[in-house]
């Protein structure tokens, strides 16, 4: 620890004072996440002094890793962002993977403190739910690297892969998306549907809502219906972040409301076939962006008002690479 208290992780030069700086500064009355229960910056900031507090007392210490299985909640965002403030390593476990998955996984990070939901969790096709959570201590060690994330790759291309990022490759890729034309502004909402664990939901919506001021809005329930009425809750423009699935659910929908907030949809993973992408436009007249990325490095091609393929913007940072879906 520094003479001002910035808890520094062993091998490398960013403390843990970046979360504070990137990602809870701001005005304690903005709002940071609409559930639909407002949650404003000053009360996520107390939740994460109280997660921060509980991860103490059961072991986790500056430089230490903590594993956490939680599915997509407020537990989720500030036990994570508890880890990080606390200079501890934060392994991101999906919940919907089998005991045994998690089991292997913990045996090889060997984390000090694993939290997952105190009691089963059923959450149907709810994309966020309230949970309690079990802190356990575990007996592993501290990290041996400095990657403020380990994750697991979604698989997408092949068998998932561990992938550890570190603080300052997460502040950069949140610095890349500020300069992405077409991302949603200070004042705006996304419509927050990816998973948290994987790299699109993570960074290009938890951190960059976060750093920008943009309130996450997680609609009720993960159908067409739900996340139309998650974008018709509030005035302010709203940005729908997902994969192809969700444009699908979206495309889906019989005619749909006029909504004048709904700014565009930004999509990642797969390629999106032809005549969901035609059934989409045609009922939403709204641009469908599209970004392309790896867990390992995050966005690298970006196209967010369509419908070019997404190699036609490199993302802020990065050259084009020429790569397809």
């Amino acid at each position: 620890m520094t003479m001002d208290g910035t808890v520094v992780v062993p091998g490398t030069t960013m403390g843990a004072q970046w979360v504070d700086d990137v990602l809870l500064a701001g005005d304690a009355s903005d709002v940071c996440f609409s559930l639909p229960t407002p949650i404003d910056r000053g009360m996520l900031r107390r939740l994460v002094r109280d997660r921060q507090s509980e991860l103490a007392d059961s072991g986790l210490r500056p430089g230490g890793a903590a594993a956490l299985r939680l599915p997509p909640s407020m537990a989720f965002v500030t036990h994570l962002l508890a880890v990080w403030r606390s200079g501890g390593q934060a392994i991101l476990l999906d919940h919907r993977l089998t005991d045994y998955e998690v089991r292997r996984a913990i045996e090889r990070l060997v984390p000090q403190v694993v939290v997952s939901p105190e009691h089963p969790v059923q959450s149907g096709l709810r994309t966020f739910v309230e949970v309690d959570t079990s802190v356990a201590s575990y007996s592993g060690h501290p990290a041996n690297t400095s990657h403020a994330v380990v994750q697991l790759s979604s698989g997408s291309t092949g068998p998932s892969k561990v992938i550890g990022r570190t603080a300052e490759d997460l502040i950069e890729e949140v610095l890349r998306y500020t300069q992405i034309d077409g991302v949603p502004q200070r004042g705006e909402r996304i419509i927050l549907l990816p998973s948290m664990v994987h790299v699109l939901g993570l960074v290009g919506g938890l951190m960059y809502g976060l750093h920008a001021g943009v309130t996450l809005v997680p609609p009720a329930r993960l159908t067409g219906d739900a996340i139309l009425q998650a974008i018709a809750s509030g005035t302010a423009p709203a940005t729908v972040l997902g994969v192809p699935f969700h444009i699908g659910l979206l495309a889906s929908v019989n005619e749909p409301p006029a909504l004048p907030q709904f700014k565009r949809m930004t999509t990642g993973g797969e390629l999106v076939p032809s005549s969901v992408v035609k059934a989409f436009e045609q009922k939403f007249q709204v641009p469908l962006g599209n970004m392309y990325g790896m867990t390992e490095v995050g966005v690298i091609g970006t196209d967010l008002f369509g419908p070019a393929p997404p190699d036609d913007r490199a993302g802020a940072g990065h050259r084009s690479t020429g790569c397809r879906r």
